[in-house]
C-alpha cells in the first residue's frame, strides 16, 4: 500500500505572507512609495478581495489536511491490524511449533519405548527358547526314566490307580511336546511334519489291513483334545461331563462355560498340539469374559464343536471388547497383545501359537465381532384363568447396550420390561422379529419361579424371561442381554477328508 503524503500548507502560508507584506507597505510609505504601486492596489475593495482569497487558500489547505489525516488514520489502523495479525500468526506458529515439538517428543518416546519393549521381548523370547532347548537337551534322560517308570506303574498298579498314572504319562508327554514347539525355528512346519508322518501311517493302515501297527497313534478325537484342554481350568468337571466319555452330541454348561457338541471328528496329527491350540483360545476368551465391565449373570464362554463340509469347525465365543479394525492383522503376531489392564499385560504368545499350529494343520483361523441387534419383539402370555395377553415392544440400542422401548417415547426406554397379572402364567410364546419361528415356553406351574433363555441360539442367548408365578398372581420380566464380544472360528480337515482328497 502506498503511504499517504502529508504536505505543508504552502498556499495559505505564501498568501498570508504576501497579504501581510502588502499591508505593511500600505501602512509604511517609507518602505514602499505608493506612487510606485499600481493605482488600483491601495483601494479597500482590493484588500477585501485579497483577504477573501487568503481565506479560500486557508480553507483549501484545511480541507486537504483533513483528507490527508483521514487517509493516514485509515492506513494506521490497517498497519495496526496487520501488526496484530502478524503477532497472532507468530503466536499461533509458536504454539504449533511447541505442539509439534511435544508430539515429536512423545512420538520419539513412544518409538523408543516400543523399540525397547521389542528388543527386550526378543531377548526374553530368545532367552526362553535357549532355556527350553537346554532343558529339553538335558532332560531327555530324565524324561525317558519318568516315562518308563509310569509305564511300569501302569502294568502293576490296581485298576483304581490306572487313570492317575495314565494322566501323569499324558501330562509328561504334553510337556515334552511343548518343549519341542518352544525350541523349533518354525512351529507350523514342525506341526505339519508330524501330521505328514501320521498321514502316511494312517493311509497305509486304511489301504492295507495286514500292515504292522504304527509306532504311535496317528489319529485322535477332537472331543478328547477339547476335554483335555478344559480339565485344568474347570472348577466343576462333572457339570461339563469331563470325567466321562462325551457322546457325539450333547450340551454341557456350568458357571463359566457352555459346551455344545454337535459331532465328533477323527483328526490326524499330534493331539497335544491341538490341546495347546484349544487351551490358548479358551484362556483368551476366559480372560476377557471375566472382566468386571463385560461380565453378567448369563454370559458364558461358548464352545461349539461341529462339522461343516467335511471339515471340523471349532468355535469359541466370549463377551468382551471387540477387536479393532487396525488390530485384526496384528493379533496373531508374535509379541502383540491387546491386554492393557493394570498389573496384567499379555505376552503375545497365545494367538501366535494358535495361528502357527493352525497353519501346521493346514486349517484356517478367523474371528467375528458380535454386536447387539435391534428389532421388534412380541409376547403372547396365557394365564391359568384362560386369559391371553399380547405385548409388543422394540429392542433398541442405546450407548451400545440393548434396551426395551414401548412406543416412540424416549422416557419409555428401560433395561427391561415388566408385567403383572392377576393369575399364574401357564405358557408364553416369544416371537422375535429376527426369527421366523416363535419360541414356546410351556408347562409353567403356579407357585414356581423359572428363568428361560433365548433358545434360538443356546450359545448366544440374546434375551431372558423371568417368570415369578404365585398361586393367584404372576409377574413377567423380559431383559435383553448384551452379547457384544468376539467369536473365533477354526476349521481343519478331518482324517477322512484328507484321505478322500488324496483319491
Amino acid at each position: 500500500m502506498k503511504p499517504a503524503r502529508v504536505s505543508y500548507p504552502w498556499l495559505s502560508t505564501l498568501g498570508a505572507i504576501t497579504f501581510v507584506a502588502w499591508q505593511l507597505a500600505l501602512i509604511n510609505a517609507a518602505l514602499l512609495p505608493l506612487d510606485r504601486l499600481p493605482a488600483p492596489l491601495p483601494g479597500n475593495e482590493h484588500i477585501l478581495a485579497a483577504a477573501a482569497l487568503l481565506l479560500l487558500l486557508v480553507v483549501f489547505d484545511i480541507w486537504r489536511y483533513v483528507r490527508t489525516s483521514r487517509r493516514c488514520r485509515d492506513q494506521l489502523r490497517q498497519y495496526q491490524t496487520q501488526i496484530s495479525e502478524l503477532f497472532d500468526t507468530k503466536r499461533e506458529l509458536g504454539t504449533r511449533a511447541r505442539t509439534y515439538s511435544d508430539h515429536a517428543d512423545k512420538l520419539k518416546m513412544f518409538i523408543s519405548e516400543r523399540l525397547l519393549e521389542t528388543i527386550e521381548y526378543d531377548e526374553k523370547f530368545l532367552h526362553f527358547k535357549n532355556i527350553a532347548s537346554e532343558v529339553r537337551h538335558n532332560g531327555v534322560i530324565s524324561y525317558d526314566k519318568a516315562q518308563t517308570a509310569l509305564r511300569n506303574a501302569l502294568q502293576i498298579c490296581d485298576a483304581s490307580d490306572q487313570q492317575q498314572y495314565r494322566e501323569a504319562a499324558d501330562g509328561l508327554l504334553y510337556l515334552w511336546d511343548l518343549l519341542d514347539l518352544s525350541t523349533t525355528d518354525n512351529i507350523a512346519l514342525h506341526v505339519a511334519n508330524q501330521i505328514y508322518d501320521c498321514e502316511e501311517h494312517y493311509f497305509q493302515a486304511q489301504l492295507n489291513e495286514d500292515i504292522e501297527p504304527a509306532p504311535f497313534e496317528p489319529t485322535f478325537l477332537m472331543s478328547h483334545a477339547l476335554r483335555r484342554a478344559l480339565l485344568p481350568i474347570t472348577e466343576n468337571p462333572d457339570a461339563l461331563g469331563l470325567n466321562q466319555e462325551w457322546p457325539r452330541r450333547g450340551s454341557y454348561a456350568d458357571d463359566k462355560f457352555s459346551i455344545q457338541l454337535r459331532t465328533d471328528s477323527e483328526m490326524l496329527g499330534n493331539e497335544n498340539h491341538m490341546v495347546l491350540l484349544i487351551e490358548n483360545l479358551i484362556n483368551n476368551a476366559l480372560f476377557y469374559s471375566q472382566q468386571k465391565q463385560h461380565r453378567n449373570r448369563y454370559s458364558r464362554v461358548a464352545v461349539t464343536l461341529a462339522q461343516r463340509g467335511g471339515d471340523v469347525e471349532f468355535r469359541v465365543y466370549n463377551r468382551g471388547p471387540r477387536i479393532k479394525e487396525d488390530e485384526k492383522d496384528k493379533i496373531y503376531q508374535l509379541g502383540f497383545s491387546s491386554r492393557r489392564i493394570r498389573e496384567h499385560h499379555g505376552k503375545g504368545l497365545g494367538l501366535y501359537f494358535v495361528n502357527e499350529i493352525t497353519k501346521g494343520f493346514e486349517g484356517s483361523i478367523g474371528f467375528e465381532n458380535i454386536d447387539n441387534r435391534e428389532g421388534r419383539f412380541a409376547l403372547s402370555v396365557r394365564l391359568a384363568n384362560g386369559e391371553v395377553y399380547q405385548h409388543e415392544f422394540d429392542i433398541v440400542i442405546a450407548n451400545g447396550r440393548p434396551m426395551c422401548r414401548v412406543g416412540d417415547a424416549e422416557d419409555s426406554t428401560g433395561k427391561r420390561q415388566e408385567w403383572s397379572y392377576e393369575a399364574p402364567i401357564t405358557s408364553i410364546e416369544a416371537s422375535p422379529q429376527s426369527s421366523r419361528k416363535p419360541q414356546l415356553i410351556s408347562g409353567l406351574v403356579p407357585g414356581e419361579d423359572s428363568v428361560h433363555l433365548d433358545a434360538a441360539d443356546p450359545q448366544l442367548a440374546r434375551w431372558v424371561l423371568e417368570v415369578r408365578n404365585r398361586k393367584r398372581s404372576a409377574k413377567l420380566l423380559f431383559s435383553p442381554l448384551d452379547v457384544r464380544g468376539v467369536e473365533f472360528v477354526a476349521r481343519f480337515e478331518t482324517a477322512k477328508s484328507r484321505l478322500d482328497n488324496q483319491d
